[in-house]
């Protein structure tokens, strides 16, 4: 007793959505981090503009001197690092930058107010870290992407 057994395989048709994949998948992955860039600029500003740093704690204080010059000034005291709105203005969307394979940088976009935001970040004491991010804003960014990349490899019905 034989059998015979025939079969057919769309070995050719998967072969093909395989190479399409493997070409669009680069393209989807680099239009998501440079969005995540984008919403972590975002995330950076709100929360400085809320006066807390990147880990979630309130800013400390400005110095007696600087309220007081603020208040001749007529200003707001709050500490959100926010003068005149040229350091947090000077980080903007147009600034991130696909700087690598699947990478993106964020940056000022001018000198001044790169000195101003070093100073906030490092050299002042104390210091008023608002620029970076923890694994609470991390998770944020990281299920944005994977929504955005899901969404993408759908319309591509891989």
């Amino acid at each position: 007793m034989a059998v015979n057994l025939n079969i057919k395989t769309n070995s050719k048709q998967l072969s093909a959505k395989f190479k399409r994949f493997q070409s669009v998948l680069p393209r989807i992955i680099d239009k998501g981090v440079k969005q995540a860039g984008f919403q972590l600029v975002d995330i950076v500003r709100t929360k400085t503009k809320k006066g807390i740093d990147f880990k979630d704690r309130r800013f400390a204080p400005y110095s007696e001197g600087y309220i007081k010059r603020l208040q001749s000034e007529n200003r707001p005291t709050a500490v959100d690092l926010f003068y005149d709105g040229g350091m947090t203005g000077a980080l903007t969307p147009s600034m991130v930058k696909k700087t690598g394979k699947h990478k993106v940088t964020l940056a000022f976009s001018r000198k001044e107010e790169i000195d101003k935001a070093f100073f906030n970040q490092v050299t002042t004491d104390p210091q008023r870290e608002f620029f970076g991010f923890n694994t609470k804003t991390e998770k944020i960014i990281n299920k944005t992407f994977n929504r955005f990349v899901e969404k993408e490899l759908k319309k591509f019905k891989l």
